[in-house]
């Protein structure tokens, strides 16, 4: 069942690039049902199901053929799917493999798998449904559907082809995001993707360079680089992306989340107006809440200059656009 009446919007980004901010804000406004990390199998019990046979960042191009993606997408987008935060997610999840440190483990092993051999895929279509109509979401029938994900960004030209939502892209200078990573011990901060076969062709002519790196710094720098790349030869044949960055916003929130209303079709109410500034106060952790005017340029005070070069070396490897100034 469709519950919304109007083309899914969908974010995406690299894990500490802005998303949950942009969501927050985006699913404050009205009739809005915001559906947040779907395909996280770290907090989504559905998404261990789905994603049995699939990467933590899934691969998938526009000449993809994968039914086990679509399937796993169409639900998703067609908003079928439960929120994290209900109750049936919360106690599955915590019965399949008890905690947040245990899904970690998960995902390591099956990612670690599927570099040897593939895995059987799981395809609980049935069991989607049922738990969907279990949660409150089923209920209340929003009209607009928000979607936020921060590891489907190698298989964006995949969703936009079978499914065209309106695609909102986040950029963040990459020390800032590393800098964030290590600050709250993210493990996507690295997921080895310069390693996947899916890629080797499009890395082929830097692969000397990759192979020099030698510090873990530095291969959460060529990460971000490799996402940064890819979207922005992507966006050469999906000129309907919205881009924008995190420093962007964070200058002047209210008139450029005002712009981004506008361009994504979103009315913009006083009550959005006020959650923004609501938010712009002090913050930890994973909650979205930070002063603004402090964060664009945190990472010259928060890394050390060894960190930062270490970052910078393998960033710069691939010929990126955004923040080339942070190149050498």
């Amino acid at each position: 069942m469709n519950e919304s009446t109007y083309k899914p919007i969908f974010i995406s980004g690299v894990p500490r690039s802005g998303t949950t901010w942009v969501a927050t804000v985006l699913g404050s406004g009205k009739d809005i049902r915001l559906l947040t990390e779907p395909d996280n199998e770290k907090y989504s019990y559905l998404a261990k199901q789905w994603k049995k046979s699939l990467y933590r960042f899934p691969f998938g191009d526009s000449a993809t053929e994968s039914d086990q993606l679509f399937n796993f997408f169409e639900q998703i987008l067609k908003g079928a799917y439960p929120n994290n935060q209900s109750y049936i997610n919360h106690i599955l999840n915590q019965i399949s493999t008890g905690d947040k440190k245990g899904n970690e483990l998960f995902v390591r092993m099956k990612d670690l798998t599927l570099e040897k051999e593939k895995i059987l895929p799981g395809r609980p279509n049935l069991l989607t449904s049922i738990l969907y109509t279990l949660t409150k979401d089923f209920w209340l029938r929003k009209n607009q559907l928000v979607i936020k994900s921060v590891h489907s960004g190698l298989c964006l030209p995949f969703i936009t082809h079978h499914f065209q939502p309106k695609t909102v892209l986040i950029y963040r200078h990459p020390a800032n995001i590393i800098s964030s990573c290590l600050e709250l011990r993210i493990f996507d901060r690295n997921r080895n993707i310069y390693k996947r076969k899916e890629l080797s062709k499009t890395l082929e002519p830097y692969q000397s360079q990759i192979d020099s790196l030698n510090d873990p710094l530095s291969f959460m720098g060529l990460q971000i680089g490799i996402f940064y790349y890819l979207w922005e030869k992507q966006i050469e044949s999906n000129s309907d992306w919205y881009e924008i960055t995190h420093e962007e916003l964070c200058i002047n929130p209210e008139k450029k989340y005002k712009s981004l209303f506008e361009a994504i079709g979103l009315p913009w109410t006083q009550s959005v107006e006020t959650k923004i500034k609501n938010m712009n106060k002090p913050g930890t952790g994973f909650k979205p809440n930070r002063i603004t005017s402090n964060l664009i340029d945190k990472w010259k005070t928060a890394l050390t200059s060894d960190q930062i070069i270490k970052i910078q070396k393998g960033y710069s490897i691939l010929p990126i656009k955004h923040y080339a100034e942070f190149r050498i």
